[in-house]
């Protein structure tokens, strides 16, 4: 009978925490874009700038990383192009994988700070979609998996002992 719970709330927990998966990621990937958004803007007036120095965006920022006041000034300017590229690269990757590819794409372009503000923010949803359903019926496997795992290693570490007294 306990077995049965058991192995009961492990499925349910299993498919409700999994079928989370797809919101979060919407979330996940909306946020990425805003941050985008703020990045191009950045790199746009970076452009303006240089263009009104009639210089390349490469040497107007080169000319600030040689002038010592200037030079974390031109060290942002550098890490802000380079963010650029390396979030839309990620973008475009978290946009195009299908469906039950996202979590291993996720995992690959996933940022720490941006991991942490889309959690602060998440509200957990009632999976309606197939793919929620799909989400929630791999989790519910995978709660199945963990309980029984668990109970084969709690039984192996009884038998010992019963075998010794």
């Amino acid at each position: 009978m306990f077995a049965r719970l058991f192995y009961s709330l492990g499925a349910a927990g299993g498919g409700a925490a999994f079928s989370q998966f797809p919101e979060y990621y919407a979330h996940y990937v909306q946020r990425l874009g805003g941050r985008i958004d703020q990045a191009r803007q950045r790199a746009e007036e970076i452009r303006i700038d240089a263009a009104e120095k009639g210089l390349s965006v490469e040497d107007y920022i080169e000319q600030f990383l040689e002038s010592a006041p200037h030079s974390l000034e031109g060290a942002r300017m550098s890490e802000s192009i380079f963010q650029l590229d390396r979030m839309e690269a990620a973008y475009r990757a978290l946009r195009d994988a299908p469906p039950l590819q996202r979590p291993f794409a996720f995992a690959e372009h996933m940022n720490s700070g941006l991991l942490e503000a889309t959690l602060g923010d998440f509200n957990p949803a009632v999976p309606l979609t197939p793919e929620g359903l799909a989400y929630a019926a791999c989790g519910v496997l995978a709660g199945l998996v963990f309980v029984f795992g668990s109970r084969r290693v709690l039984r192996r570490r009884r038998r010992p002992k019963e075998l010794e007294v």
